[in-house]
């Protein structure tokens, strides 16, 4: 069966290429009265094109450069640092604003590249690089050049993380043996949110899972990258079962504390994760759910 990205990205190429007829159409029928609708369809194809096609491997605007900045989550987090690095992955498992700001927009379009692979494919929001500051609503990962102000309630929200990156001041400032990161050794990395992750949180079971697969340098980068599918899968599988449960079912509050201890999520971040994550689910599954129509003797078992 295909998996929920599967799916997303189906549905979301589907929408580009209807996006892309009616613009078609609307050029032809057009046509007589000049230039000027063609060139304004070819405006909001380019402005588009980012934003949508990061969801998409399809999009050639959106191809991860071949001089790739980040190569992997592993590597972020050597460079990073292992602190900095669980604040930011926190952040972007909870769907919180992830806000880099860098001259570099290469190196922008890399990280965003990498910590998308963290969430499911209907998750993820991208505007990977901009003049101004868009609203978390538009995005949950936002790229802005260095002079673009950020609003001082986005800097103080607890709903937002932001990684400033400077021009470090001597090549020392990075960690010493990696070879592969003289790109990175002239830049230091400043990660700050409004509410920073405690040490000692517990933080969601996905998080640990990851952390414990990129730091077990037994395991290739292929390898946790497999280890990443497998975990977003089963995060997915336990989204599915508690949106039947609420949205179709209705079934009451306590009932929905018993399963999210039965689905091993009980905890606030958890919890947090899985409801972020139901905003990810395909159409698809959605519409087969809510169009199901169960029959009354179905109710009968359920004691």
């Amino acid at each position: 069966a295909p998996t929920e990205d599967t799916l997303v990205q189906m549905e979301q190429l589907a929408e580009l290429e209807e996006e892309s007829e009616s613009w078609d159409n609307s050029e032809a029928e057009e046509e007589e009265k000049g230039p000027a609708l063609p060139e304004g369809a070819e405006g909001r194809e380019l402005t588009k094109c980012p934003a949508e096609s990061s969801l998409l491997s399809d999009c050639g605007a959106w191809q991860p450069r071949k001089l790739s900045v980040f190569k992997s989550l592993r590597h972020m987090r050597q460079v990073l640092g292992a602190p900095s690095f669980r604040t930011l992955a926190w952040h972007v498992l909870m769907g919180n604003q992830v806000i880099w700001k860098s001259r570099d927009s290469d190196l922008v379009h890399s990280a965003f590249e990498v910590l998308r692979t963290m969430l499911p494919v209907g998750c993820v929001r991208v505007i990977p690089y901009s003049s101004q500051y868009e609203e978390a609503y538009r995005c949950n990962f936002l790229g802005l050049s260095p002079h673009v102000q950020i609003p001082p309630h986005v800097l103080a929200s607890e709903f937002a993380v932001v990684v400033e990156v400077h021009t470090a001041t001597r090549s020392s400032l990075h960690a010493v043996g990696c070879e592969s990161e003289q790109p990175l050794s002239k830049y230091e990395f400043v990660v700050t949110s409004g509410s920073p992750v405690a040490a000692d949180r517990v933080g969601p079971t996905i998080l640990n899972k990851m952390e414990a697969a990129l730091t077990n340098q037994n395991l290739s980068v292929d390898v946790v990258d497999q280890c990443l599918v497998c975990l977003k899968e089963e995060w997915m599988n336990k989204v599915k079962v508690l949106f039947k449960f609420t949205k179709v079912d209705s079934r009451p509050k306590e009932d929905t504390q018993k399963l999210l201890s039965i689905l091993g999520a009980s905890e606030e971040d958890n919890v947090k994760l899985l409801k972020f994550w139901m905003t990810g689910l395909s159409k698809t599954y959605k519409s087969h759910l809510m169009s199901t129509v169960r029959s009354p003797t179905a109710l009968e078992p359920r004691n």
